[in-house]
């Protein structure tokens, strides 16, 4: 295996770090760094782990029948898959519009930190930069400029983290730790949301054609460990400050602890990750419609992209401020993860689709089913809480959940036990 394809791998799946590092994941994470310090690290490294499993067996599913994990789909349940097909695809869509309008405006925070000007003439100069990447840009040339935006926003961060006095233990303590402190039980999903983007994962299957899968792990793993660590840095910086309810606010208080680095350094991530995931969020719109929904006309999938651009461009232009709306449409993104890799688990496991060269070790197929509950436990849990909380009920329900999820846990079991005979 040549050197060369090692990096060239890396740099088409930085599309996948460039996708979850937006203005969501700074300021889910900026967010619970100031809210709880370190605590909430675990759920970085649960997602940065848990992302590099799905995206993998959603690429590994490409490489081995040549179809993408939408094409898939549709294979596999046949007659029955319109229906599937847009379950999976619509909430996604409709993820990539709400995400666009936190990328747009987050990028627009960025550079209205670095430079003065009016907020609505940078948002229309960052939606047109990004809808001429989108109509003349390639996968490689997108790839590229990925790569570059990613490095730009950890080389950032990572100066903001080195202003902190956590000792490496207590870091590592609070990475491997699993504590959820109280009222951060949303937060915690938004952190998982933020970093598995369920429409990253249609771009990793799209991209994967044509790789091997020993390549294919190396150019995702390097992409997605860089993502997680750039998170956990953005967290740690999130810890300087005692609140965050605005960017400005923040770039403040970073100038009086830091001066113009602090400021500066802010400005400069929040402009890449906006720009960058302002570009892979219609992108991904696009390949969904072609690759779950099956749009072939050119036009239809141009049409797609733009719809998403459009929606990210009008809420620039509202003035409506983007903390509310990122955070909010970073947790509810965390509902569609169990169903995702429902689908991802059983497609991996049926003999009919996926040769058996192709398929996992038990091992494997353990840790999905792992990632499946944990994604399935946080969101009931908190649907509970959004009940309790909006109809001014007495107290949860976590026992209840702890049932439904269990109970959803069998199922998948009991169906995985049966495709592994099925495939004897």
């Amino acid at each position: 295996m040549k050197t060369s394809d090692k990096i060239s791998s890396v740099i088409l799946w930085s599309v996948i770090s460039a996708a979850f590092i937006g203005p969501g994941t700074i300021t889910s994470a900026i967010t619970a760094g100031s809210l709880f310090q370190i605590q909430l690290l675990w759920a970085v490294l649960f997602a940065t782990i848990a992302c590099i499993f799905l995206q993998e067996v959603s690429a590994r599913i490409t490489i081995a029948n040549g179809l993408t994990f939408g094409q898939t789909l549709a294979q596999k349940y046949g007659g029955n898959s319109r229906w599937i097909k847009w379950m999976v695809a619509m909430p996604v869509l409709l993820g990539c519009a709400a995400y666009e309008a936190g990328n747009i405006l987050g990028a627009v925070s960025g550079i209205s930190l670095l430079v003065p000007g009016d907020g609505k003439w940078f948002t229309v100069g960052i939606t047109f930069f990004a809808g001429v990447m989108l109509w003349n840009g390639g996968s490689r040339i997108l790839s590229l400029l990925m790569t570059g935006l990613v490095a730009i926003m950890g080389f950032a961060f990572l100066t903001l983290a080195f202003q902190t006095d956590f000792s490496f233990i207590e870091i590592m303590k609070s990475a491997v730790v699993p504590i959820i402190p109280k009222d951060g039980e949303w937060l915690a999903l938004a952190l998982i949301g933020t970093t598995i983007v369920p429409y990253s994962i249609f771009i990793g299957s799209a991209i994967s054609k044509g790789n091997t899968v020993p390549l294919m792990r190396i150019g995702l793993s390097i992409s997605v460990i860089i993502g997680g660590l750039i998170t956990a840095w953005i967290m740690i910086a999130g810890s300087l400050t005692g609140s965050f309810s605005s960017f400005a606010e923040l770039a403040a208080n970073l100038q009086g602890k830091m001066g113009m680095l602090g400021s500066g350094a802010l400005g400069l991530g929040l402009f890449a990750a906006g720009l960058s995931s302002a570009i892979t969020s219609p992108y991904a719109a696009s390949l969904i419609a072609s690759t779950v929904l099956g749009a072939e006309n050119k036009k239809t999938v141009r049409a797609v992209w733009m719809s998403v651009l459009l929606t990210g461009f009008l809420f620039g232009i509202s003035g409506i401020k983007p903390i509310p709306v990122i955070l909010a449409v970073q947790a509810l993104n965390g509902f569609v993860l169990p169903l995702l890799a429902y689908f991802l688990i059983l497609i991996i496991n049926d003999g009919n689709l996926i040769p058996s060269v192709y398929r996992h070790a038990i091992w494997f197929d353990c840790i999905l089913i792992c990632i499946f509950g944990v994604t399935l436990l946080i969101g009931l849990n908190n649907v509970d809480k959004a009940i309790t909380t909006g109809f001014q009920l007495a107290a949860n329900h976590f026992e209840v959940v702890l049932v439904v999820t269990g109970l959803a846990l069998v199922v998948v079991i009991v169906q995985l036990i049966n495709a592994k005979k099925i495939n004897r």
